[in-house]
């Protein structure tokens, strides 16, 4: 499967990333916002620190999904019918992306915000807090059934 090739290997990434775009609808929409996102902020004074977190937070969501749909694919490879295991597995690979793009949202807020509405720290502080303290509860109260349920069923 290896090859000694660079070009080749090189191929052969480019033929799975291909792949997972045609495969991926969340990942076309991720390329698609990333793109505009990159677009919009070559139209603001954003200076290089901010531009590199932009260009970060955009890089990571789509590595996160590429991922995701790395670990999915593998699963579905082994393991075809449903398994409540494979299941959480395939449920905290599709948790990593959500958080990614959380992340992603919070970097957006503060750079752009700082620049289209001159805001100052607080209500980055604000959404941070937000996104890391209330939304893992809220969705911790949200599910905590159905897991409860689900992990029973695992013993």
């Amino acid at each position: 499967m290896g090859s000694n090739n660079l070009k080749e290997s090189f191929s052969h990434a480019v033929d799975g990333i291909v792949f997972s775009i045609l495969q991926e609808r969340n990942l076309r929409i991720h390329f698609l916002i990333g793109f505009l996102v990159l677009l919009f902020s070559l139209f603001l004074p954003i200076d290089k620190n901010d531009f590199i977190w932009i260009f970060f937070a955009v890089f990571f969501v789509i590595l996160s999904e590429l991922i995701n749909t790395l670990i999915e694919n593998f699963l579905d490879l082994f393991i075809p019918e449903y398994h409540p295991i494979v299941k959480i597995i395939k449920d905290i690979s599709s948790g990593v992306v959500l958080w990614s793009s959380m992340f992603s949202v919070i970097v957006g807020v503060a750079v752009f915000g700082t620049y289209l509405f001159s805001w100052n720290i607080l209500p980055i502080k604000i959404l941070g807090f937000i996104f890391l303290s209330i939304f893992p509860f809220i969705t911790i109260i949200w599910g905590y059934k159905k897991w409860k349920n689900l992990i029973n069923d695992k013993r």
